[in-house]
């Protein structure tokens, strides 16, 4: 195969269950879909871990949770073990990272040669309250429960930052890096539709309320009874979003 230039593109808590390629009835994604109708759709995938730090850290290695020892938001990355950023350096190939990395730092080999606009661990150790630890979980993230519906977030003003320096690489810096022998890797990673759960009033205008399906939940006295599952119930208040 020949060298190509390779852009890849990641979003925070994106679902195939909510997107028009993967067949909702509702919701609107003619930009993913025009994505996937010209490349490779997967069908079987997952992530190594639902949540985001070990997630981004297992993405970065091509290795499981377990084996890295990333296991929770207070476990960011630090480049070890070494992952596909720096295969590519060692292959002299430009590495960009435009956007949201989580890693522990900027200054630690992560394998990028250069990070724009990064986004990493908040003081570089991440959220250690809802970490499963010793103890359960004691703090309730309730706010996520009261931050929903139409209006602007510092994530989405970041994710439009995101796009406009993504571009503006594209356009003006791309040409500078690479040729047929030697092509460019660059990671553009927004943060939306992450926590909190607002959008856009144009965008939340495009479903009037009733005309989206609520997601199917477990039922009150049919949830998994596990004292760690409960512990996080009470942490992320998801009962909140939804009438009985």
């Amino acid at each position: 195969m020949k060298p190509m230039n390779l852009l890849v593109i990641m979003a925070d808590e994106l679902s195939v269950k909510t997107l028009g390629c993967y067949g909702h009835p509702v919701v609107k994604t003619p930009n993913i879909d025009s994505l996937a109708a010209s490349g490779a759709r997967f069908t079987s995938a997952y992530t190594n871990s639902p949540i985001c730090i070990p997630a981004r850290a297992s993405f970065a290695t091509g290795r499981y949770v377990h084996e890295i020892g990333c296991w929770d938001n207070a476990s960011p990355y630090t480049g070890e073990p070494k992952g596909w950023a720096h295969r590519l350096q060692a292959e002299s190939r430009r590495v960009t990272s435009i956007g949201k990395l989580h890693y522990r730092n900027i200054t630690d080999p992560t394998g990028f040669d250069q990070q724009i606009v990064p986004m990493h661990a908040r003081d570089g150790v991440g959220g250690p309250v809802a970490s499963i630890r010793d103890e359960l979980i004691v703090q309730k993230a309730d706010k996520l429960a009261r931050e929903i519906g139409p209006g602007e977030t510092s994530y989405t003003n970041y994710d439009l930052d995101i796009a406009e320096k993504a571009c503006a690489w594209l356009e003006n810096e791309a040409e500078n890096y690479g040729d047929s022998r030697k092509p460019w890797m660059t990671f553009v990673s927004f943060v939306s539709p992450h926590f909190p759960l607002m959008a856009p009033q144009a965008y939340f205008d495009m479903y009037p309320t009733g005309s989206v399906p609520n997601p199917k939940v477990h039922a009150l006295d049919g949830r998994p009874r596990h004292p760690w599952i409960e512990a996080f119930r009470k942490y992320v208040p998801s009962d909140d979003f939804f009438d009985d």
